[in-house]
Parts: C-alpha cells; structure tokens; sequence
C-alpha cells in the first residue's frame, strides 16, 4: 500500500507542476548538447593536428573506399599518443560539466519538490562526483574485463572469450546501475534533511533496508514503462530505417523525432520515480516516527498509601 500511495503522490506532485519535467529535460538536454559540441570539437581539432603526406592525399582522392581506408589508416598511425591525450582531456571536460551541471539540476527539481526545504549544494556535489568516479571506474573495468577474457581464451577460437567478456561486462554495469541508482536516491536526503555526503548515502541505505519491498515495488513500474518504451523506439526505428531504404532517405527526419521523444520521456520517468521515492521517504519517515510519551496521568501518586510503620505491618499500600 505505501508503494502504491508514494506512485500516486509522485504522479500528482508532477501534474501539480508540469514545469518540472521541462526544468529535468532542460538540464539534461544543454548537458548533452554541450559534451556533443565537446566531442565535435575534440575530434576535428585531433584531425587538423594530424598531418597528411601527398601519396596519403592521393589515397583519400582516389574515389575507391578501401583505398581511402588505407589512407587514413596510415595518416592516424602513431597518432595514437595524441588521441589518448587529447580523449583524457575532453573526458575530464566532460565529467566535470557532469558534476556541476547534475547537481545544480537536482537542487532545482527537488527544490521545486519541497519548497520548504533548503538543500546543501555541497552535498549534491559530493554525490555528483561520486556518480562521475563510479562511471568512469566502471569503464575501466568493463575494459580489464574485455581484455582479460580475450587473453585467457584459448588460441584460435575466440567465443569462450566473447561469452565471458559479455558475461563479466554485464556483471560490472548491473553493480554500476545499483550504485547509481542509490546514489541517486541519497540526493533526496541532501536535500530534504541537510545531509552531507556520506550522510544522505547512509540516510538512502537505512530507507532501504528498512523498506525494501515497498522501494522495489515503488520503481519497478518505472523501470517496466522504461524498457517498454525502449522496445517501441526500437521498432520504430526499425521500421524508419526500412522506409529510408525502400522509398526514400529523406524520412531520417522519423528517426531524430524518435530518439527525441523517447529521451524526453525517460526523463519523464526519471523525475516522476524520485517524486515518487521522496514521497515514500515521507511515509516511512512517518511509519517509523517513535510515538511521543504519554504523560503519566494525574493523581496516581496520589492513591498510594504512605509506607506502613516499622511498628505497625498491617497498614496496606493501596487503599482501598
């Protein structure tokens, strides 16, 4: 029932203010267009500083697609120093756009979801990097993984290796959502109770523990319409990609529409599961709550006799 109760809060605090799925959406959607830009800029700038003899011109000129491969095969050979560097740079670039502009997100929306509330921006910024941290130790491993099931297959025959590298990658990125996701929950905490860092993350983890089912059952229907909805982007997008090849290519206009409505409504979901969460940590709050003492009632002393004389035993302590 408080699984039930919180979904329908959260849906309602949504509705009651329909601009905080657009403030979610805006945040999400500048962050993502800034690390495209960044991206875009990293990669034309790697290609400038790439130097290209004249037979390697000739190669890209020549109108064949393999030997304009070969071309720039052999132009990016022993670039590879460069690229790592300037992909370190432009990734730092980017986490840290991430932190500041996830966590000036989140203030905002779960401001606007508790107006009483003055949340610490500090603490969402410690969260914000500990996401950001956790991101980037999950790539790394998913790639010691993919190199370390590739290098203990055997000889010759690589699906061993492919099987346990899928299996080990999906090992790592099911422990990151978890994290994540906790990590996630704990901003409710920062903002809500004033918590530091380590505080909200314990606050989220005692919510947990405390109520796991009705925090299961509070997001899994979120998670149900999530993948729901990535199914039927999918198929449109397989449909769309038919028509470009059977009839015309100018329908690739469907397949932007398509990714930008189901990113749009992700971000729905999103902001929709932790009203929804904020909600149920104001009806376990309120179950847990110890219920305030009972003053002792008036009088009672009043009825008990003095104690009986040392001469005198016959005196009882109540009377009647």
């Amino acid at each position: 029932m408080a699984a039930q109760s919180s979904i329908r809060r959260g849906f309602e605090s949504i509705f009651r203010q329909p601009s905080l799925p657009l403030a979610e959406i805006a945040w999400r959607w500048c962050f993502a267009v800034s690390t495209c830009l960044l991206a875009l800029v990293f990669v034309l700038e790697y290609l400038n500083a790439v130097p290209v003899s004249w037979h390697e011109q000739l190669l890209l000129q020549s109108g064949e697609p393999l030997l304009a491969l070969v071309g720039v095969a052999h132009a990016l050979r022993g670039s590879a120093v460069r690229f790592a560097a300037g992909g370190i740079v432009a990734g730092t670039a980017m986490a840290v756009l991430w932190i500041f502009s996830s966590a000036l997100g989140r203030l905002a929306t779960l401001s606007a979801l508790l107006p009483q509330a003055h949340g610490r921006f500090r603490s969402l910024l410690g969260l914000s990097f500990l996401r950001a941290g956790l991101f980037l130790a999950a790539v790394l491993a998913a790639l010691g993984a993919l190199v370390l099931a590739v290098s203990a297959g055997p000889a010759g025959d690589a699906a061993p290796g492919v099987v346990l590298a899928a299996i080990l990658i999906a090992c790592i990125w099911l422990v990151w959502s978890l994290l994540n996701w906790l990590l996630t929950l704990a901003a409710i905490f920062a903002v809500r109770d004033r918590q530091d860092t380590f505080g909200a993350v314990a606050a989220a983890v005692d919510l947990v523990r405390s109520a796991c089912g009705d925090v299961v059952l509070t997001g899994l229907p979120f998670v149900l319409l999530h993948y729901l909805a990535l199914a039927a982007a999918a198929a449109a997008g397989v449909l769309v990609f038919d028509l470009m090849t059977r009839v015309s290519p100018e329908a690739a206009w469907a397949l932007v529409a398509i990714a930008l409505g189901y990113f749009a409504y992700a971000d729905f979901l999103c902001i929709t599961r932790l009203a929804a969460y904020l909600a149920l940590a104001g009806l376990s709050g309120e179950a847990v709550a110890p219920k305030p003492a009972q003053p002792a009632p008036q009088g009672s002393l009043s009825e008990l006799s003095p104690l009986p004389d040392a001469g005198n035993g016959s005196t009882p302590l109540l009377q009647s």
